[in-house]
């Protein structure tokens, strides 16, 4: 996953969130998209994102 794609996904999220979805809906999104498991954990593929919430 490239840099350019992982700024995509962030804003992406941020979007969602501003669109008054509730942080609940928001995670079910990503949950439906195989991106963070019913736990909130990130997935796998998906672990690097984990790192770079974290530096936000």
């Amino acid at each position: 996953m490239s840099d350019q794609d992982l700024k995509k996904l962030s804003d992406l999220a941020k979007e969602k969130l501003k669109a008054g979805r509730t942080r609940e809906q928001a995670l079910q999104s990503f949950i439906d998209a195989g991106i963070m498991n019913e736990k909130g954990e990130y997935t796998k593929p998906y672990a690097i994102l984990e790192t770079l919430v974290k530096k936000s």
